[in-house]
């Protein structure tokens, strides 16, 4: 064997070694950084040493503490961006929900149009919605911004694209457009997770070469070693290809998040842990008017949105067996009646405050528990028929794009 013959071998073998060590550390730095010494979910006081390590998610989300309420300050988009790595169509759903229940918007279900026509000269072709002719479309209308909140650059910006050609509008008649104001709303998501420093880049962003310049380079590289070394320039091109074949397989991971990030991320799953095992018995009649609606868009992105309102359900029930003639759920951001008549459930009324003897008549007492729980029940099948809605309207991937956003 030649010593050029040799000296490919040996590069071949040397990029092989390389490249193992590239994967170990690559792969390390996709494991999320946590506090050591603090609590789980918990931020360093100030002055507080703040040593980290890294560790896979499974080592601190096998067992979560409850907690009763979200992040604190932090929205629904952001908890969801975070909670899971991907900033997604529900997430943006789960903000126009709660811009609703915070009085920017009100959401009404109406029958659909027979035929689809653009809501605004110079629109493109609706997109097309999903669930057949026969289920209700929904009309988002503006209203006047409440004194005493303020919007995030992304809420804004959502608006804007939502009402561009006027105040109100069907999701039928968004188009490919508001398409790319809801993919402007992911990557907004993506940017704030690494402004506020839970990410040292983009969560979707993979770290190294790929694709065709990772091949590309392979494949260079393995033919000048065999035009050079012959027998062992083969060798060695081989493991070069092998290697580079390692790399995308194994080497090219998403980056973990930092101490702060996995901080926030164990507070979203505590509070997911509150939402999804939550019960009737635990919530007092006070304090349900106060959170369902306000913990709803966080039930969206957690998916946990129809047990949720199955619990409340059975709240609104109890309350009114327990003599409570109104007990008010802060819906006025969704038009319930219209969806009662088209969902044909007029036990809804139950829950904008009506006199249980005006709307149950003859109906035996004990069945007003079954009446106001299938009453939310169809509020969760109609909030889910809204988000699966919006779902149509965007081809978003991960929100990435190579991922060379401006995060200075």
């Amino acid at each position: 064997m030649t010593p050029a013959s040799v000296l490919m071998m040996v590069l071949g073998l040397v990029v092989t070694a390389i490249t193992v060590v590239a994967i170990v550390r690559s792969r390390r730095t996709g494991l999320d950084e946590i506090y050591q010494g603090i609590t789980p979910g918990q931020l360093p006081g100030p002055g507080q040493p703040a040593l980290t390590r890294r560790v896979p998610d499974s080592e601190y989300t096998r067992a979560v503490a409850v907690q009763f309420t979200p992040p604190k300050g932090l929205r629904p988009g952001l908890v969801g961006t975070v909670y899971d790595g991907l900033a997604e169509s529900r997430d943006v759903t789960a903000t126009i929900v709660d811009l609703a229940v915070r009085g920017y918007v009100k959401i009404t279900a109406v029958e659909p149009e027979e035929a689809d026509s653009p809501a605004g000269p110079g629109r493109q072709r609706p997109i097309a919605r999903r669930g057949g002719k026969d289920r209700p479309d929904w009309e988002i209308i503006a209203q006047d911004p409440p004194a005493d909140d303020e919007l995030s650059v992304m809420e804004a910006h959502l608006l804007n694209g939502m009402f561009a050609y006027g105040p109100s509008v069907r999701i039928s008649q968004l188009t490919g457009d508001f398409g790319q104001v809801m993919r402007e709303a992911v990557q907004a998501l993506y940017t704030e997770v690494v402004h506020r420093g839970w990410y040292r880049r983009h969560p979707r962003a993979k770290n190294g070469l790929s694709g065709a310049a990772l091949w590309g380079l392979a494949i260079g590289g393995a033919v000048v070693m065999v035009v050079i070394g012959g027998v062992g320039g083969a060798v060695g091109g081989v493991l070069a290809l092998g290697s580079a074949g390692a790399w995308s397989r194994w080497g090219r991971v998403r980056p973990g998040r930092t101490a702060e990030g996995t901080a926030v991320r164990i507070q979203a799953l505590s509070f997911e842990e509150y939402l999804r095992t939550a019960e009737a018995d635990q919530i007092r009649f006070e304090e349900a008017a106060d959170i369902f609606s306000r913990y709803l868009p966080y039930a969206i992105v957690f998916g946990v949105a129809d047990h949720w309102a199955k619990v409340f359900g059975e709240v609104a029930a109890k309350a009114q067996l327990a003599g409570y003639d109104t007990l008010d759920f802060g819906l006025d951001w969704i038009d319930m009646m219209i969806l009662a008549d088209l969902l044909d459930v007029p036990e809804l009324a139950l829950l904008l405050g009506e006199g249980v003897a005006e709307l149950i008549g003859d109906l035996d007492v004990s069945g007003v528990a079954d009446a106001v729980g299938g009453g939310l029940e169809a509020f969760s099948d109609g909030v889910a028929n809204f988000v699966d809605s919006t779902s149509g309207l965007d081809s978003l991937g991960d929100g990435c794009d190579g991922c060379d956003l401006d995060f200075s």
